[in-house]
């Protein structure tokens, strides 16, 4: 763990501290980064964000039509950087669908 507590939680859409883990089948297939990380989406909102896998902050939020613009590729707490979204984010973003 890191040694940053972590801070509240709080949507970046809404500002609700209340979250549950999701499980996002069409997300993780649009985005393979997103697969291999935790998701929370905010119960009031629906906004859903990757948690870091290091201290365990809301890193970055996720949805179909995110583009690089949108995503951090360090956690904002911790600066843990996660290879695949700054790999993502280097070719220019895109999705699973856009490889068909």
């Amino acid at each position: 763990m890191s040694s940053n507590p972590i801070p509240e939680q709080k949507c970046d859409e809404c500002g609700s501290n209340k979250f549950r883990i999701v499980n996002d089948s069409i997300l993780k297939r649009q985005y393979p980064f997103v697969a291999k990380t935790t998701l929370k989406m905010c119960e009031k909102c629906g906004a859903k964000y990757i948690v870091c896998p290091k201290c365990g902050a809301l890193f970055t939020r996720v949805h179909l039509s995110i583009d690089v613009y949108g995503v951090r590729d360090k956690c904002p707490n911790c600066a843990f950087n996660i290879p695949e979204i700054t790999s993502w984010i280097a070719k220019g973003g895109g999705g699973y669908w856009e490889k068909q």
